[in-house]
Formats: C-alpha cells, structure tokens, sequence
C-alpha cells in the first residue's frame, strides 16, 4: 500500500504506511543465525527489502520537503550499506538541497574509491549522471527526483541526450549556486524550448522567475555583415531650424533612403538623431553583401549629388510646413564597412531587434572624419565587393577608400582573375553539342538545364560551348541570346527575359522611351513584316520596363499590358527569330528569376512551333528544391548536372591560379578544402599567404548556402557541426535536444543539399555517420553561435560521448577542452568543468576495463591525467589506478607512453 501511494505521488500517506511498515521490524533480522556465521539466501533477501522499503520511505519524505531532517538517518544507514548507491544518492541530494554541494561530492567520491577498492568498479550509471548534475547545477535535479515513484531514482543528466518525450526542466528552487553559462533546454538557435512540462509545482511561477528566463527566449547569432552609415546635416539662413522642420525632413531622408537601399536588399535601421544605418546580410546573407553594400551607398551619394528640391525648406511636394527661412540640401557623409556583428532576434519578429559590433564602432568614428558630400568604404568592403566600382585609396587615410572621380560611373578596372584551366567537362559539351545537333536536324526546340552548386563552373561550361559553337557551327550560323537573372537591383521583374529582348536589339538597360521604341519596331517589322506590329513592340517595351499610358493591376508595376500578353509576345518573338536561322538562348541564373518567369521558360519549348532552338538554362541545384518536378515528363527536355573536379584536376586549377605549372603539397590540401569546387580552389589559391584558414569570397558562398535553410534545419546544421566534422545522428540528436525524427529529416535533407555526406561504415556501432562535405560550411556555422551557446552545446556532445559503448577517449576530450577553453575566454570559472572533463574519462576508463579492453581503458587514463591537475587530491588515487591497469596489461600493449607519476 505504501509503495502504491508513492507511485500515485501521494507522498503524505506513503511516508505514514512506509513507517508503520518499518516499525514492524524489531532490531536486526534473526540476528542469533547471523551472529553464528550463517548465510541463508532469505536473511539477504528480507534485509534487502527492509533497506528498498526504508529508501522509499526516505524517497517520499524527500519529495515532502524534509531534505534536513533525513541527513542524520541517511548517515547512519550508510555506516552499515556504505556501497548501497540509491541512499548515497538520496544523500547527495539531500546536501546539494541544503546548500551542501561541496559534501555532496565528497560522498561520492568516497563512495568511488570504496567501490574501486573492495570490487574494482566505478559508481553506476545514475550515480555518475547525478554527480555530473551536481557539477553543473542542473535546474531540474530538485524535481525530478521527487517524481521517480520506486525503485532507483531518476537522476538527470546534466546537458546530455535525454529522451524526446522528457518534460522541459523547470526553474528550480532558489539556491546559492550559480547559473550555468546555458541552459540545457535552450534550442539549438538559441530559442527556449516548452517550459510547461509536467513535474511543475502547483503555484505560478513569480515574475521575477519569469524575468529571469526572458534572456533566453531571444535568439543570438554572430554574423558577417557590411554595413553603410549615413549622416546627415541642414543648414538654414535665418537661424536655428524650428523642431517641426526638422521632424520633417528626417522622415523624408528616410524615405529617400529606404528607396535607394531596397533595390539592394538593405535594412535601414536608425542609429541615432541623424545617423541611419543599413546593414546588408541581416536576416539573411549573401554572396555579394560588400557589393551591395558599396553599389548601394553609390546609388544614395548619387541622389543627394542629384539636382532637387531643397530640404527640409521645400520638397517636390511643396513647402514644409512652418519654414519661415530659406533652406539648402542635407549635407551627407556616408561610410562602408564589413566585419563581424553580434545580431539578437526576438521570437515573434523575422527582422533583428538588436544588432552589436566593432564595425558599427569602426564606421561611427570614421564618419566623423568624412568631408561633408562623400563616401568612404573600409579596405575589408573594397577587396570583397568592390573590384569593378573603382574606388581609389584616401590620400593619408590608411585603410579607407573612395569613388575615383575619374572613373566611368560604377565601372572600374577589371578585377577579374585569369581564366582557370577548363578540365574534365568534355561529357557536358558533347551533350549540349548533340542537343543543338538534333534541334537543327529535326527543327524542333529542346530544353537543356545545367544544374549545379555555386561556384562549380555551369556559367563557364554554358560560355565554353557557345564559344565552340559560334567558331566550329557549320552553316547557318547560329545566333546567340545570352542574359542572366540579376541577384539585386533588376531594371524590371521580367528579368532575365528582357536580357533577350535587350540582346537581341542592342539596347542599353534603362534606355529612354525614345530610343526603346524604334529600336523595337524596326526589329518586330523584321521579323514580322506583313503583321500588325503595334501590339507587339508595346508588349515588348512594357517587358523591358517602359511605363504604358494605362493602368493595369495585372501589368508590372501598374502598367498597362497584361502579363499574359507581354508573355505570349515573348513568345512569339523568340519563335520568328529561331525560324530566321537557328537559335541559342541562355538563361543563366535562372533560380533568382520571379515564379511566373520560371514556368514561362519550363513550358516554351514545348509552347514553340517547330524551330531550330537550344533552350539552355543555367541554375543552381536549388531550383529543384522549389520547383522538384523541372522538365519532367516534357519532350526534347534534358537535366545535366555539373559534378565536381577531381582531385587532381582541382590541385592543377589551384596550381595555375597561383602560377604554377605543377600542384604541390600545399595545393593538395587546398584541393581537398575546395573538393572539387573551381571557384573555391581559386579562391584558397589567391589567398595562400593572407593567412586566414577560408578566403572571404567562400565565407560568403558558405554563409548564403546556410541562410537558405529553413530555421529549423539551420539549427540542426548548427548542432551537428558542434559535434565535429564527422557526426552521427545520435550525437546531433543529443546536443540539440529535438525530436529524433526531426532531426533525421533535417540531416536528411541536408544530405540532399550536398552540405553533408553519409559515411557508409559508421564509427558507431548502430548510428548514422556523415561528414561536412566542406570544412566551411561547419566553420561558418560555429562561428554563428555565441560563445555560451557553444558551451553547453560541446558539454552536451561530451555527455553523449561519455555514454558510448565503446568509449571514444579523443572524441570525449575534445568535447570537454572546446568547452573549457570558450568558458575561460568568457571569464567562466571552469574548475568543476575541468573535473567533470576528466571524471567522465575516468568513467569511460572504466567501462573499457569491464569489456576487458585495457588498451583503451589506458588511453581514457591517458587522456583523464593530461586533464587533472597536480593540486587535484584525485590525482593521487588516478595516478595508483592507471599504474595497476598499465600494470595488468603486461607484455600484451606496447606501451605508448613512461608511466605517470603523480
């Protein structure tokens, strides 16, 4: 009855049966037998249910609150049953409650050595986790005690696996010691996991605890951002300007400069009084946030130099309102910069709440220095982005640039490297070649889309055959339409078509109505020149962005054709150009392009009448991550993707990017960073002797890659590349604490991104293994998580190392050095990490002995005393016991280091 009323948590009446029950028992069990020196099987049994009955009734009072009162019984029966782990656990509890941490751990180190000596053996399984909660002063060791209703107490672990279904650990009782550096229920990505699990107390928690746990539901990423600071200044004849003035005219600044910045993907956030910043790569990053960064403060210093109304005395829209005196422009001065910020999100915004960081520093205090009417970039801005903008150094200002006067506008010297060699793609070119063959031969349009990952060469392939074609086609010659989606500011959302038209007319983008309009109708009258051109040549100018005298809501940006008519005459334009000789059109980049532009292209050739025309598209593979069903069941349609280099011909592009006719061995260990990737391989080439482990540009493609994740397999990336660069499922399922299903899912899915690879011999027995397929996209995901995020997250990996069947020795000490070592750099006093570090290799030691492994047993010892400092009073008994396994070992290991002594 008492044990039934335990397990329903009536804890009152359990404690009341508990103690009649013992009461029943007067003094020893046949004690006159066991004074005689007889063992009968049932004296042990009807002693080992005296002490289980007295550890429930201790269990029960415990979860009443009466942690004081019960230390003096606990001691007492551990006089008798030193070795009996349930009540030295009830014990260690009962002092950590008490505030009694440092005696807690005592007894159980106690309770270690006499197991180690009388038996051989390390504590158990629950001992050791409870010690390592102690340690870390896990929140829920308080509570999750009391809900264990028989049997041996649950004992938490303190940041390793736990089962999904597990209840989130909640607040736990005041006590003196102090906080973890992160909790072991914050998410991957910093958010809060559910704090309503079961095992909370019956009041509401107060708002001071709720208080307490709102850090923690914001989420912290650092990132790599470029920056553009503006500031600006009016002047006015007459005297001060009057409040309403300037309210005024801020606001329209502001708008000017989220019109200019938009096209570029900024986010304008104001700093202070009259400085804006605008940050590009918050949310989300991309390749060419520099170039952003620097075209857009271009494009905004070109509309402050712009002739206009002035500000804040008049605008276009009239006089402000209450300006008694005449009034000049805003005066700006504006900044570039990149370089590492700390970003805060709050869950129920997309967009940063927070954003911190040198740069932001570094950017204020040079716009201080900037003469009034100019723009200066950082070096970090102007070697990333700016290689085709010309800016010049700023005489006697090391480190700055600014736009070159003499320069054509947004055009500079040409920054491009030379072309790598052109090496192992002679698949691809007979597959285009052969395509182009059939769609002349049969005079029917085909479809071929090169799919690939950045920087694997499809532009360079796509070129390499149209260079071949225009030189080595037999006759008629074929004509050749090449334009690409735009990644910022696209002149229209018809983008990449209007390329075409544009290309096939030779008219500059953004060209007046006066010259858009003939072009266009002498090349429709052409092509077309017993039809009624008229409709056409307007649907043609609406494509590449000219307004229309009417309004449509279906038109782009108000104008006044219909897209379904500004379609079908593209259709129709390309169909009368193939007919006049055969045509080749590429689309590159075709992933950025709107929607409605991606299914016009998937359906044209099979829309087309019979022509002659090679439809190529050129993509990234994540143009089947939106649109999975590309070309399938259509004629004449092909999907090639473009595979990565060799090793060898990898080493040999770095080779010759560096200028050498042969690899050595510096290039091999590049190749192997770049695997296979040509704009890596050149990229790790050029920057051989900056010193930096990954060149900006692939830190950008890296970072890209990572935000066009969802949030919850970003997470799990992120999870996965704390474990290492080779992982397993349970490890990741472990640190992150998800769902396992989620969690295979989003490995999964990371696979098929080509981000990760799956092993094929785990290292686990029972586990799935992968490996990061570029070491960049694990370093970049690292360095998104804060410090004390890290922290908890190698603790959590090292606990699942330290509960591997075969012990991992390595893996488990990597784990526990990468957390000390950010603690330290975080000023986190780490002395109970370091001795939880070696502990847990001493455990693992042991497990090793037991499956009669000593030659890893030795190597955990090894690793456990590397670990446990000299002044540590342990060190004497580890020292004694990796000398006597050492020692029974004997002649069978070479021993691969001179015995320690202490």
């Amino acid at each position: 009855m008492g044990r039934a009323r335990l397990a329903a948590g009536d804890w009152t009446r359990a404690s009341e049966l508990l103690r009649r029950a013992l009461g029943l028992w007067r003094g020893p069990v046949l004690a006159d037998v066991s004074d005689a020196g007889l063992t009968w099987p049932e004296l042990a049994a009807l002693q080992g249910t005296r002490l289980a009955v007295h550890e429930d009734c201790i269990q029960a009072e415990l979860a009443m609150g009466r942690d004081r009162e019960l230390i003096g019984e606990l001691e007492s029966m551990l006089e008798a049953e030193p070795t009996r782990e349930r009540l030295v656990a009830q014990l260690m509890v009962v002092l950590y409650n008490c505030g009694r941490q440092s005696e807690a751990l005592d007894r159980y180190r106690r309770t270690r050595d006499l197991l180690a000596d009388r038996f051989g053996l390390e504590p158990g399984r629950d001992l050791r986790r409870l010690q390592r909660a102690i340690l870390s002063h896990d929140p829920a060791l308080a509570l999750r005690l009391t809900t264990a209703p028989g049997g041996a107490a649950d004992f938490p672990p303190p940041a390793g696996p736990r089962p999904a279904a597990a209840a989130a650990p909640q607040p736990p009782r005041p006590r003196p010691a102090p906080t973890p550096p992160a909790r072991a229920d914050d998410r991957a990505d910093g958010s809060r996991a559910d704090d309503s699990g079961a095992g909370r107390a019956g009041t509401a928690a107060a708002p001071a605890a709720e208080h307490a746990f709102r850090a923690s539901w914001e989420r912290v990423e650092r990132r790599a951002a470029s920056v553009v600071m503006v500031r600006a200044q009016w002047t006015a004849d007459g005297g001060a300007l009057a409040p309403e003035r300037v309210d005024h005219a801020v606001k329209e600044l502001t708008a000017d400069i989220r019109r200019e910045m938009a096209p570029f993907g900024g986010h304008v956030r104001r700093a202070f009084g009259s400085v804006w910043l605008v940050v590009f790569g918050v949310p989300r990053a991309h390749e060419d946030d520099a170039e952003r960064a620097l075209r857009a403060a271009l494009a905004l210093h070109r509309h402050f130099e712009a002739p206009g109304p002035a500000t804040p005395g008049a605008t276009a829209a009239g006089p402000v309102p209450g300006s008694g005196a005449a009034a000049t422009r805003p005066v700006t001065h504006l900044v570039v910069g990149t370089g590492e910020v700390v970003v805060t999100y709050d869950d129920s915004a997309p967009e940063p709440v927070e954003v911190t960081g040198e740069v932001l520093d570094a950017c204020h205090h040079l716009l201080l220095q900037v003469p009034r009417g100019e723009l200066w970039a950082a070096d970090a801005t102007v070697e990333t982005g700016g290689a085709d903008l010309g800016f010049a150094p700023v005489p006697g200002v090391p480190g700055v640039h600014r736009p070159a006067p003499a320069r054509p506008e947004g055009r500079g010297p040409s920054g491009h490297p030379a072309e790598p060699p052109f090496l192992e793609r002679t698949h691809e070119l007979n597959l285009l070649r052969g395509a182009y063959q059939d769609s002349v031969r049969r005079q029917l349009p085909y479809l071929v889309t090169v799919l690939g990952e950045p920087g694997i060469g499809k532009t360079r392939l796509i070129g390499e055959f149209a260079a071949a074609l225009r030189d080595g086609a037999g006759p008629p010659a074929p004509r050749v339409l090449h334009a690409g989606t735009p990644a910022f500011d696209a002149h229209t959302p018809y983008e990449p078509l209007a390329g075409l038209v544009r290309a096939y007319t030779g008219i500059r983008a953004g060209a007046p109505a006066a010259v858009v309009l003939p072009a266009l109708t002498n090349v429709v009258r052409g092509l077309l020149p017993h039809a009624d051109t008229g409709p056409i040549v307007t649907a043609l100018a609406a494509c590449l962005g000219l307004p229309a005298p009417a309004a449509s809501a279906e038109g782009p940006d108000g104008g006044a054709v219909p897209r379904e008519e500004v379609l079908g005459a593209l259709r129709q334009f390309l169909e009368e150009a193939a007919a006049e000789r055969p045509l080749v059109v590429v689309l590159d980049d075709l992933h950025r392009a709107a929607d409605f532009v991606r299914s016009f292209v998937e359906d044209l050739t099979v829309r087309l009448g019979p022509v002659a025309l090679l439809l190529i598209v050129g993509a990234r593979s994540e143009l089947l991550h939106t649109r999975p069903s590309w070309g399938c069941a259509k004629r004449r349609s092909v999907l090639l993707h473009v595979a990565p280099l060799s090793t060898a011909a990898t080493a040999t592009v770095i080779g010759a990017a560096s200028g050498r006719r042969h690899p050595t061995p510096a290039d091999d260990r590049r190749a192997a960073l770049a695997d296979g990737n040509p704009l890596f391989a050149q990229a790790y080439a050029r920057a051989a002797d900056a010193g930096a482990d990954h060149p900006p540009a692939v830190l950008a493609v890296a970072a890209a890659q990572l935000d066009g994740l969802d949030r919850t397999t970003r997470s799990v990336l992120r999870d996965a590349a704390v474990v290492g660069g080779t992982l397993w499922r349970g490890a990741v399922e472990a640190v992150s604490q998800r769902d396992p299903e989620e969690v295979g899912r989003s490995l999964e899915l990371l696979e098929s991104r080509e981000l990760l690879r799956r092993v094929r011999r785990s290292g686990v027995p029972g586990d799935v293994e992968y490996a990061f397929r570029y070491a960049v996209s694990r370093d970049v995901a690292l360095a998104q998580l804060p410090g004390r995020v890290l922290v908890e997250r190698h603790l959590r990996a090292a606990d699942w190392a330290a509960l591997l069947d075969v012990p991992r020795p390595g893996l488990l000490a990597f784990h526990h050095d990468r957390a000390i070592a950010l603690a330290e750099a975080d000023g986190t006093p780490v002395e109970a990490m370091e001795r939880r570090a070696w502990e847990a290799l001493v455990g693992a030691s042991a497990r090793a002995a037991a499956a009669g492994d000593d030659a890893l047993a030795v190597s955990c010892l090894d690793h456990a005393l590397d670990r446990c400092p000299p002044g540590e009073p342990e060190r004497v008994w580890l020292v004694t016991h990796h000398r006597r396994i050492r020692d029974s070992l004997g002649a069978r290991v070479h021993r691969r280091r001179p015995a320690v002594t202490g």
